[in-house]
């Protein structure tokens, strides 16, 4: 029996044993996730470097959208509805943040829109000479018509050189949020890049070859695949320049909280009602390949981890361990200082009597019959529906959205509420006047129906549910 508890010395029969610490290269797959699409989207992917988990980034295919959000998000002036909150609206202003029933208007703008020129102005210019030079081809009665097909040949696939090029120089004209040049993940790649240089430079010092080469593949690893998913966020944006009505929209959570943006089309179309896509440096075959390489490199690199020497077996395994943790407390930080989103200017411009829609108030109402009653209001979702609306001036979109039951009593609440909003009666009593609509159509609209034979007597307040009739999914139903 020893006579010591722990292992002594090491590679001996009764010592201590780093054979798994290549296990430790492959775990924290779960902490790599959420920050494998912001490390793709800067150049510092490309640095070798030791990462926890390298075959989180080994998938199949590439995502081509951003995540989303559940919220009904709808237009106020066009009806839009779109069922789903884009990635960086949700960096904006993050609506998990809001308590259930409250009521928030932000006010969303370009910033220093005077002074930016246009890389949509731009592509319009050249289209425009484009079409020009082409109809003037088209138009000249000398050119001979077989000749266009030569100059103007059919378009190829484009290759990884000329995505990179495009997509580096913005020659699409679509919006895009880059990523921060100074966030902490950039940070920890520089860090942890030269950490791997230390380390191979270490090894050589202790004259480890094994360790050499384990180092420099697992490092390869994260610089192949990281090449192959290079992305950009790429927004959408309007192809003319057309006046169209304001872009306001509404976002109503599960939770029953409204909040209303106020934007121009193109703020709406870039960050609500368009898609956010993810354009990459790589083609889709280049992709494949890439990855099948860094699967290689990985399988070798375990094998080599297995045989390095005590000291650097020790040393990688610490540095995984740390490396861990380090991205674990990442992920605690807030998403802004990962992208940059200067390009937009939000401003919260809620109105006074509508920041306490999440809590308990106390008001003075006047009925019809000029009496003035105290009444305590507690947070509802009709009550918040009306600060939407009051703020709006429109029922159009609670329509469209499903934010109300589809019933009379319900029409005609909304049409009260429309009214008043635009009269400025801002101290209208909306869950009084819903209470007393609902009321009045249930003692007018009790009927008889014959069923079978049999006469039922029924109501519609049965039928009549006080939910809004357009539910806005889970969050955890992706």
């Amino acid at each position: 029996m020893s006579s010591s508890w722990f292992p002594n010395g090491k590679n001996s029969e009764s010592g201590w044993k780093l054979d798994i610490v290549s296990l430790l290269a492959v775990i924290g797959e779960s902490s790599m996730d959420s920050h494998i699409q912001v490390l793709t989207s800067s150049w510092y992917c490309v640095l070798p470097r030791i990462i926890p988990a390298p075959q989180a980034l080994l998938k199949p295919t590439r995502p081509t959208r951003l995540p989303q959000i559940n919220a009904a998000v709808v237009g106020v002036h066009n009806g839009t509805l779109v069922p789903t909150l884009n990635y960086f609206p949700e960096i904006l202003h993050p609506i998990d943040d809001l308590p259930a029933f409250s009521f928030k208007v932000l006010k969303i703008t370009h910033k220093k829109e005077k002074k930016r020129k246009s890389a949509r102005d731009v592509h319009q210019v050249e289209e425009a000479r484009s079409v020009h030079e082409t109809d003037r081809i088209l138009g000249d009665s000398i050119t001979d018509p077989r000749t266009v097909g030569i100059e103007c040949e059919i378009p190829t696939r484009k290759s990884t050189l000329r995505n990179l090029k495009r997509v580096m120089t913005g020659q699409d004209g679509r919006p895009r949020i880059p990523a921060r040049k100074i966030s902490p993940l950039n940070i920890i790649t520089i860090l942890t890049f030269l950490w791997t240089c230390a380390l191979i430079i270490w090894a050589r010092i202790i004259r480890d070859g094994t360790a050499i080469l384990a180092l420099i593949s697992i490092s390869m690893v994260s610089s192949v695949v990281g090449f192959a998913s290079w992305w950009q966020p790429v927004l959408m944006n309007r192809p003319s320049k057309s006046k169209v009505p304001a872009g306001d929209v509404v976002i109503r959570t599960r939770e029953g909280a409204f909040l209303l943006v106020k934007c121009d089309e193109d703020v709406a179309r870039e960050l609500y009602t368009g898609t956010e896509e993810c354009q990459y440096y790589v083609t889709t075959e280049g992709y494949r390949v890439l990855v099948g390489i860094g699967t290689v490199l990985l399988m070798i690199s375990v094998v080599l981890l297995g045989n390095c020497g005590f000291i650097m077996q020790a040393a990688i395994g610490i540095s995984y361990m740390v490396l861990n943790g380090v991205f674990w407390a990442a992920s605690l930080l807030d998403r802004t200082r990962f992208w940059n989103l200067s390009y937009y200017q939000v401003e919260d411009i809620t109105p006074h009597d509508s920041l306490d829609a999440h809590e308990k108030t106390t008001i003075s109402t006047t009925d019809y019959a000029g009496i003035t009653e105290t009444q305590e209001q507690l947070p509802s979702f009709t009550r918040t529906m009306w600060y939407a609306i009051r703020e709006t001036k429109k029922i159009a979109w609670v329509k469209s959205g499903g934010a109300a039951p589809k019933t009379p009593e319900w029409d005609e609440w909304l049409l009260l509420a429309e009214k008043h909003a635009i009269l400025g009666d801002r101290t209208w009593p909306a869950v009084k006047m819903r209470d007393y609509i609902l009321a009045k159509g249930t003692t007018t609209t009790t009927a008889r129906t014959t069923v079978s034979g049999l006469t039922q007597e029924y109501t519609t307040a049965a039928t009549r549910e006080q939910i809004p009739a357009f539910e806005v999914p889970p969050r955890n139903s992706r």
